[in-house]
């Protein structure tokens, strides 16, 4: 089959995002630790769409756009609006085209802003998808984005991302990688400390802005184990060979990075408490849980999928007490929940929100587990890992593969009660 028309059929399915749709970005961003203030230059070729000028592009209401520009640009205008998947006020740029061709624009923004308390400490300035400090396309925070960064600070400090600096030297270091939109990470500080594991386990990698204690060497142990049982099971189709922990001691959070990467910003986070070890594993399972969209309930195959695969690892470390308790909070969240299928996130608080998408999904899977056993269902969270699924229609196409067409029907209709 050509490579387009497959391309085609699997984004239709929902299987994957078309691999022409992805962003690129060129990232500059200079640092001033003393006063927490930083300036960017943003660089992006928006792919061709179908949707015709004007483009739009977000930013954060707490930063001052400096400039924008782009080849042809016609119209320009910066108002504030309420972006309702964030439920916060944003900066919408807009940007106008002169024709109708709708080709790969390049749009260049120039910015600076302030960072907070919350997303900065003597030790540290934290540049992260929980900081919001790139521009996105409405409703595509998360769509693939192939980047590289240029991070400059003073001298006496240094700079650490998700993976290792491309180059590095005095002031200036260089990232490059592939993760979603408001993903590119910088954690700039004067001192790093490092832990790694040791091979052939998967390279796993922490990084803390504090000084190492003993959770952290912990930390680092239970990170490696959890790799390698999801190597073995969700991930046995599409493995991981290196993964980063990120601690930047902010104390606000924990969020999986699309780039084999967590940023747990918590200070007193040990994996000795079942709370803290269930954390870790969610998060690390957003390497393959991290494709339906955020704005719609098919964000219940990034939460619930999440959620339920933490559970997995639980019992499979031989804690079956902490599995039974921690699924059975989740079992009576999701009773009398709205249907996940057609589920209007608009309607609703966060609160029902977490209910169907967290809770719901997660009591999904446990009946599609207990329907089809261990090895089946194994099997499909393999495949749908794989392929990047990010639909439930995409989902419900494996299981008629994996599990059969009656098992398929059953699970249409518990997604849709």
């Amino acid at each position: 089959m050509p490579r387009l028309l497959l391309s085609f059929l699997l984004g239709m399915l929902g299987l994957a995002p078309p691999a022409w749709a992805q962003q690129q970005a060129r990232i500059l961003l200079k640092v001033a630790p003393d006063s927490q203030h930083f300036w960017c230059r943003y660089t992006v070729w928006l792919p061709a769409g179908s949707a015709r000028s004007p483009r739009f592009l977000n930013l954060d209401r707490r930063f001052t756009v400096i400039r924008v520009r782009s080849p042809r640009l016609s119209g320009l205008s910066i108002q504030p609006y309420l972006y309702a998947p964030f439920q916060d006020t944003v900066q919408r740029i807009a940007l106008a085209h002169p024709g109708l061709k709708q080709r790969r624009k390049r749009v260049t923004i120039t910015y600076e802003g302030t960072l907070s308390d919350r997303y900065a400490t003597d030790q540290v300035m934290e540049f992260s998808r929980s900081t919001l400090w790139l521009p996105f396309v409405p409703y595509q925070e998360d769509a693939p984005l192939a980047y590289s960064l240029d991070v400059q600070v003073p001298a006496s400090y240094t700079v650490v991302s998700t993976r290792p600096s491309r180059k590095a030297r005095a002031g200036h270091f260089r990232f490059r990688g592939r993760t979603s939109a408001i993903e590119p990470t910088a954690l700039v500080g004067r001192n790093f400390h490092q832990l790694t594991a040791a091979p052939p386990k998967p390279a796993v990698t922490v990084i803390k802005a504090n000084p190492l204690l003993r959770a952290d060497t912990l930390l680092l142990a239970e990170a490696t184990r959890i790799c390698s049982y999801y190597n073995q099971t969700i991930g046995r189709r599409d493995s991981i060979a290196r993964f980063t922990v990120l601690l930047p001691g902010t104390n606000r959070n924990a969020f999986a990075l699309l780039d084999n990467a967590v940023d747990i910003t918590y200070s007193d986070f040990d994996v000795r408490k079942r709370e803290d070890r269930l954390i870790l594993a969610h998060e690390i399972s957003h390497k393959w849980w991290a494709y339906g969209s955020i704005s719609t309930y098919e964000e219940w195959l990034n939460e619930g999928f999440a959620t339920y695969s933490g559970l997995l690892y639980l019992r499979a470390a031989g804690d079956t007490a902490g599995f039974r308790t921690e699924l059975d909070k989740r079992l009576a969240s999701a009773a009398g929940a709205p249907p996940i299928l057609g589920f209007d996130r608009s309607k609703y608080d966060y609160p029902t929100i977490r209910r169907v998408v967290y809770a719901k999904g997660t009591a999904v899977l446990h009946a599609l587990h207990t329907r089809v056993g261990d090895d089946v269902f194994l099997r499909l969270l393999a495949a749908t890992a794989a392929r990047k699924t990010a639909t439930t229609e995409g989902f419900l196409t494996l299981v008629g593969q994996e599990a059969g067409p009656d098992t398929q029907r059953w699970l249409r209709e518990q997604l849709a009660r």
